[in-house]
């Protein structure tokens, strides 16, 4: 069966062999897998292509260097999930990640300050995400390492400024910089999107600086334009509005759930939760913890939300966010 690849794929494919950055090389690998038509007549790519960026993570590499392309930066994932944010120069980013983090970047009231990307882990209830500030981007400028910062990150939060004369056009400028790049910012997965050849990053917008005057008639009509393609939610950078409401927003959107393990006649340590992506499985959570649970696991009984307490599974029940596992092998 022919593989029939799209010839976005030639185009990302062309850069990986040009490019000599590991980092950029597994950003690369995953973007073709992703453009990548899935069925039988590419099964045997799909593998090579796995088999590549294995390879590829398990060998050491700087998290900058400079090269003949310029300057490579490379944030190597961390905590629950990477969220990135992306969006025109003065939006606020900067100040965003020094208030929901541990993060000091510099912070000016001048366009491009941030010049590489800096990274904080943002604390949301008992796990911690990491956020990754950005260089700016714009129609005219953009450093040619962040898409693969872009690519790599779970997901993205695109800041625009409800203060600027033109907020509307920051969103687009960003959305149609990164499709030449073959990246779509989508504000959820669907059906439709299943055999899409560019790569989607699931992305929340976030409208800065609500703080000013005349910013809810501003974020309503952004709201009008694009409540159904995207989530929103206005903030305040400066005075720390809607914190709780963006934190509860960047974990939805990384798509993942918590589920504790729990030792029978023992109570769950709700401190340590472990985190997996949505539709995993009960024998996926016990391969993650050890070896022998996979081979030996014979059920599991479970207490969450919407089940009966100790609740009997099977190796195939798909693990909800809040679980309490309690193995039995």
């Amino acid at each position: 069966m022919p593989a029939n690849l799209p010839p976005q794929y030639f185009e990302v494919e062309k850069r990986y062999r040009e490019t000599k950055s590991i980092p950029e090389k597994v950003t690369l690998l995953e973007e073709m897998l992703a453009i990548m038509p899935k069925h039988k007549g590419t099964e045997k790519l799909q593998k090579e292509l796995k088999t590549k960026i294995s390879k590829l993570k398990k060998q050491p590499s700087k998290k900058s260097h400079a090269s003949k392309r310029g300057l490579i930066d490379f944030v190597p994932k961390e905590g629950a999930g990477q969220v990135v944010l992306i969006g025109h120069p003065n939006t606020g980013k900067s100040l965003l990640l020094s208030s929901l983090t541990n993060a000091s970047p510099e912070v000016a009231p001048y366009p491009y300050t941030t010049r590489l990307t800096q990274s904080g882990m943002m604390e949301y209830e008992n796990i911690k995400i990491q956020l990754v500030d950005t260089p700016p981007i714009t129609s005219s400028f953009m450093e040619n390492w962040m898409p693969s910062i872009i690519r790599s990150a779970d997901a993205a939060l695109l800041i625009t400024d409800l203060s600027s004369s033109e907020p509307i056009e920051q969103i687009e400028d960003i959305i149609n910089v990164l499709n030449k790049y073959n990246i779509k910012l989508t504000g959820k997965m669907s059906d439709d999107t299943k055999n899409e050849v560019k790569l989607l990053k699931k992305t929340t917008i976030v409208c800065n600086k609500n703080d000013i005057s005349q910013s809810s008639e501003t974020f309503k009509i952004i709201c009008d334009l694009y409540k159904d393609k995207f989530p929103l939610i206005s903030v305040s950078s400066l005075e720390r509005k809607n914190f709780d409401k963006l934190k509860n927003e960047v974990y939805k959107i990384l798509d993942i759930v918590k589920v504790y393990s729990k030792i029978p006649g023992k109570k769950a340590d709700s401190n340590e939760p472990f985190v997996f992506k949505k539709g995993t499985t009960l024998i996926d959570v016990a391969r993650s913890i050890h070896k022998d649970f996979e081979q030996n696991l014979k059920f599991a009984r479970i207490w969450g939300s919407g089940k009966y307490d100790g609740q009997k599974v099977q190796k195939d029940y798909v693990v909800e966010d809040e679980d309490i596992i309690e193995f039995h092998i």
